[in-house]
């Protein structure tokens, strides 16, 4: 018995899933949704990263203006400001923002030519806090208020908190695209394995009366199914990549303040070429899964 058993397995081998059909399109299928799962789970992990390291950033910035037409006014209230607020504990720095990069700044809506032609626009002072320092706006207010009182406090949590959120938005977006990218792998090694089972029927029926073990013809479809969805994760892994080293390329073209914190750390990487790996462990257990259940109604 044993010797048909051995020998049961051996024409198994040999046999099943050997004319290059038995798994139909699946390789190229699973390829492609490789493809997306990867770009989908860079683009969740660098604007998760962004998103995070925004939020901790802004969570400690002030921008304290002073909305003082007269120059020479706004000039000094801007110095007494200053020196209240690095005079305070809480505060790590606080660096008055120069001429030439407030032209910068408003030149998109007020144009190039806004400083020459005079027109009057705040004073701006970026101020950090120290981590894990809080700040009474009301107080610190007030008392910026006694020395300047044009002066006007704005967190960046309040105009970049949207960014934040957007951010943090896409990020659950990816993750959902990446769960359903998984699903539908599944989907796709489950069909594909029913298609084989159907196509090589009456071997499966030579083999069961040879001997052969529902687990030992069940292991033949799991092992080239596995081959066949680590060889297409690897392929769409790898045209993936050359994507996303095309688009940080992009993104550094641009020089983007905002865009200059969506790359992906060194760990995100990591984590990028273990899908396949994933993806190839998932497509085993769904075929076992539906091989088993298979072979058994034939019984």
């Amino acid at each position: 018995m044993k010797q048909m058993t051995d020998r049961a397995a051996t024409l198994n081998d040999a046999s099943v899933l050997r004319d290059g059909q038995g798994l139909g399109p699946m390789p190229w299928v699973l390829a492609i949704l490789m493809f997306i799962t990867v770009l989908a789970a860079a683009a969740g992990l660098a604007m998760g990263s962004a998103a995070m390291g925004l939020s901790d950033d802004l969570a400690h910035r002030l921008t304290v203006q002073i909305v003082e037409a007269n120059p020479d006014i706004r000039h000094a209230q801007t110095l007494a400001v200053r020196q209240l607020l690095a005079g305070m504990p809480s505060i790590k720095s606080a660096d008055v923002v120069d001429e030439a990069t407030l032209d910068r700044l408003v030149a998109p809506w007020l144009g190039k030519d806004a400083a020459e032609a005079g027109l009057p626009y705040p004073a701006l002072i970026d101020v950090t806090v120290h981590d894990g320092q809080a700040i009474d706006l009301r107080t610190l207010t007030s008392d910026l208020t006694a020395v300047a009182p044009a002066v006007h406090i704005e967190p960046d949590m309040h105009w970049l908190g949207p960014f934040t959120r957007l951010l943090t938005l896409m990020t659950v977006l990816a993750a959902a695209i990446v769960i359903l990218m998984m699903v539908a792998v599944a989907a796709a090694v489950i069909l594909s394995a029913r298609a084989a089972l159907n196509t090589h029927r009456n071997t499966i029926d030579i083999l069961h009366l040879m001997g052969a073990s529902d687990t030992q013809i069940s292991q033949v479809f799991q092992r080239r199914i596995a081959a066949e969805a680590l060889i297409s994760g690897v392929i769409g892994l790898v045209g993936a990549v050359f994507v996303l080293v095309g688009i940080e390329a992009v993104i550094l073209s641009t020089s983007s303040e905002f865009l200059d914190g969506i790359f992906l750390q060194w760990w995100a990487w990591i984590v990028l070429a273990f899908l396949p790996l994933f993806a190839t462990a998932l497509a085993q257990l769904s075929a076992r899964a539906t091989v088993m259940r298979a072979l058994r109604k034939m019984l």
